[in-house]
């Protein structure tokens, strides 16, 4: 019902400054156009325009807030509907001046067009209530933008440990899917030297290395773009510490993050500062498929182990797979049986043998 009310308004407003402005130009140039009566048609023509714009306009406006509403759960509703008092409270302290000079008589605005001067009144009306409309919308923001700003801070607080990104990581990318998945919580800080040293990577004279830092940049600006609340660059630094690695680490010491790397050199750093700390290539050997001694497994071999009748082939993963008696089935693939898992720092190994359906190796 406020909806349809307001919107009438405005639809109301519109028809009545069309009609105003149609008798003041029709009035002013008598001569404009050859008609019986110009002054009624140019008031019913800007008056219908007046109407169609402002009706179009208000449909326009009322659908999207019935829409804001909707999707807006109570708990924003009720911190909408303070920043819309407060906004209005604002508003109309800032309006006091304007009150105090309409309300003398001060503000009286005297036109040449007996038209244009019965219009006044409107303009007195709509001024302030379009000003109230616009801080009203302006406190809904802003408090919305507060509440979930809080949010955010409680939630970092209790839940999650804000994360800061070494260079490594940002160049291994990973991490920005990740966070985007919502496996990393909190906030993402990217340290300013960490930037500088991307800055410098991207410059560089060796073509590959200067596309890994081109591409990291890029990530990072999307992420940004993505998560403006979420993802800073903090300027602190510790010129003192000539590696940037310690410096990573001061840095995710005073701020009591968590240290996100690929290095495994940065892990045991880490450990040793008493500095949390999450390894990307620990949670990808992680989330490897794990097999047990007789499972079954079909993989093509890619090419010939390093002795003469072994095959090697590799997961979607890029876990290896050394086949035994596999040399002679390159190009193919088999169904073979796992016999043992061998794990080392660089990764996970897994040893078959051919099955008994070796004959039926199919080439792809």
């Amino acid at each position: 019902m406020l909806f349809q009310l307001l919107r009438s308004l405005l639809v109301l407003t519109g028809t009545i400054m069309g009609v105003a402005f149609g008798y003041a130009i029709a009035s002013d140039y008598p001569g404009i156009v050859e008609l019986e009566n110009p002054e009624l048609t140019f008031a019913v023509l800007l008056g219908f325009i007046g109407y169609l714009i402002l009706s179009i306009a208000g449909r326009g406006l009322q659908e999207w807030i019935e829409k804001q509403i909707d999707q807006t759960n109570s708990n924003d509703l009720a911190w909408s509907a303070i920043g819309f008092v407060l906004g209005l409270i604002c508003a109309n302290l800032l309006l006091i001046p304007f009150y105090i000079i309409m309300f003398n008589g001060m503000g009286n605005i005297n036109f040449t067009n007996r038209y244009l001067n019965s219009i006044v009144p409107l303009f007195n009306l709509t001024l302030p209530l379009g000003f109230n409309l616009l801080l009203a919308y302006m406190g809904v923001r802003i408090t919305i933008r507060y509440r979930k700003y809080q949010n955010k801070i409680h939630f970092d607080g209790v839940c999650a440990k804000s994360k800061i990104i070494d260079t490594g990581a940002v160049i291994d990318g990973r991490f920005a899917d990740l966070y985007r998945l919502g496996f990393l919580e909190g906030n993402i800080i990217i340290p300013k030297f960490v930037m500088n040293e991307l800055q410098l990577i991207s410059s560089s004279e060796e073509n590959l290395k200067a596309e890994r830092g081109k591409k990291a940049l890029e990530m990072l600006n999307k992420l940004k773009n993505d998560f403006p609340d979420n993802v800073s660059v903090i300027e602190k630094d510790f010129p003192e510490l000539p590696e940037i690695e310690k410096r990573i680490i001061k840095l995710a010491t005073e701020l009591k993050a968590t240290l996100v790397t690929q290095d495994a050199n940065m892990n045991r750093i880490a450990g040793i500062e008493n500095v949390m700390s999450l390894n990307i290539n620990d949670l990808a050997n992680a989330l490897k498929p794990v097999f047990i001694s007789g499972e079954d497994l079909e993989i093509k071999i890619t090419k010939k182990g390093k002795e003469a009748h072994q095959g090697v082939g590799f997961l979607s993963d890029g876990t290896m797979v050394v086949i035994e008696d596999g040399g002679e089935y390159v190009g193919k693939t088999v169904k073979t049986k796992v016999s043992n898992i061998l794990q080392t720092g660089a990764g996970r190994m897994v040893f078959c043998r051919i099955g008994i359906d070796k004959a039926d190796g199919t080439e792809e």
